[in-house]
Protein backbone atom coordinates (compact mmCIF):
# COMPACT_ATOMS: atom_id res chain seq x y z
CA UNK A 1 0.00 0.00 0.00
CA UNK A 2 2.36 2.48 1.07
CA UNK A 3 4.36 1.72 -2.52
CA UNK A 4 1.15 2.73 -4.33
CA UNK A 5 0.85 5.72 -2.56
CA UNK A 6 4.74 6.65 -3.01
CA UNK A 7 4.34 5.88 -6.83
CA UNK A 8 0.61 8.56 -6.84
CA UNK A 9 2.85 10.94 -4.85
CA UNK A 10 5.64 10.96 -6.99
CA UNK A 11 3.23 10.88 -10.46
CA UNK A 12 1.17 13.75 -8.95
CA UNK A 13 4.49 15.49 -8.40
CA UNK A 14 5.69 14.90 -11.89
CA UNK A 15 2.40 15.98 -13.64
CA UNK A 16 1.68 19.11 -11.55
CA UNK A 17 5.91 20.03 -12.05
CA UNK A 18 5.96 20.56 -8.47
CA UNK A 19 9.71 20.15 -6.92
CA UNK A 20 10.95 17.21 -5.72
CA UNK A 21 12.32 18.84 -2.47
CA UNK A 22 8.83 20.55 -1.73
CA UNK A 23 6.55 17.71 -2.45
CA UNK A 24 8.62 14.77 -0.87
CA UNK A 25 9.80 17.54 1.86
CA UNK A 26 13.38 16.75 1.64
CA UNK A 27 15.77 19.03 3.13
CA UNK A 28 18.27 20.78 0.29
CA UNK A 29 21.68 21.20 0.84
CA UNK A 30 23.72 24.21 -1.52
CA UNK A 31 27.29 23.57 -0.62
CA UNK A 32 29.37 26.45 -1.98
CA UNK A 33 33.03 25.08 -2.15
CA UNK A 34 33.95 24.17 1.48
CA UNK A 35 33.30 26.88 3.58
CA UNK A 36 29.72 27.65 2.99
CA UNK A 37 26.33 26.04 3.19
CA UNK A 38 23.02 26.57 2.96
CA UNK A 39 20.31 23.97 4.61
CA UNK A 40 16.72 24.30 3.34
CA UNK A 41 13.13 22.85 4.81
CA UNK A 42 15.06 21.71 8.18
CA UNK A 43 13.10 20.88 11.11
CA UNK A 44 15.52 22.31 14.60
CA UNK A 45 19.10 22.84 15.65
CA UNK A 46 19.92 19.72 17.74
CA UNK A 47 23.25 20.76 18.57
CA UNK A 48 25.60 23.35 17.95
CA UNK A 49 29.13 24.10 18.66
CA UNK A 50 32.28 25.57 16.88
CA UNK A 51 33.38 21.58 15.53
CA UNK A 52 29.69 20.10 15.04
CA UNK A 53 26.48 21.07 14.20
CA UNK A 54 23.57 18.58 14.04
CA UNK A 55 20.31 19.40 12.21
CA UNK A 56 17.29 17.44 12.77
CA UNK A 57 14.99 16.92 9.21
CA UNK A 58 11.87 15.74 8.72
CA UNK A 59 13.75 12.24 7.17
CA UNK A 60 16.57 12.35 9.66
CA UNK A 61 19.88 13.92 11.13
CA UNK A 62 21.96 16.18 9.26
CA UNK A 63 25.87 15.83 11.26
CA UNK A 64 28.57 18.64 9.66
CA UNK A 65 31.85 18.49 10.95
CA UNK A 66 34.77 20.54 10.60
CA UNK A 67 37.07 24.22 12.30
CA UNK A 68 34.68 27.56 13.25
CA UNK A 69 31.86 26.53 12.37
CA UNK A 70 29.06 29.39 12.67
CA UNK A 71 25.56 29.41 11.87
CA UNK A 72 25.48 32.77 9.94
CA UNK A 73 21.76 33.57 9.80
CA UNK A 74 18.59 30.97 9.99
CA UNK A 75 14.93 31.72 9.65
CA UNK A 76 11.62 28.99 9.99
CA UNK A 77 12.92 27.26 6.74
CA UNK A 78 16.14 28.25 6.10
CA UNK A 79 19.68 28.04 7.79
CA UNK A 80 23.18 29.85 6.57
CA UNK A 81 26.63 27.86 7.78
CA UNK A 82 29.90 28.56 7.34
CA UNK A 83 33.49 27.50 8.60
CA UNK A 84 36.08 24.88 7.62
CA UNK A 85 33.60 21.59 6.63
CA UNK A 86 35.33 18.22 6.83
CA UNK A 87 32.40 15.89 6.75
CA UNK A 88 28.62 16.00 6.01
CA UNK A 89 26.87 13.01 7.01
CA UNK A 90 23.12 12.05 6.52
CA UNK A 91 21.73 9.78 9.17
CA UNK A 92 18.02 8.33 9.21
Amino acid sequence: MKETYTRFRKGLMSTLEVPRDLALQESLLTVTGSSDLCIENYKSIQFYSQENIRILTRKGKICICGKSLRIQYYTSDEMGISGQFQEIVFEP
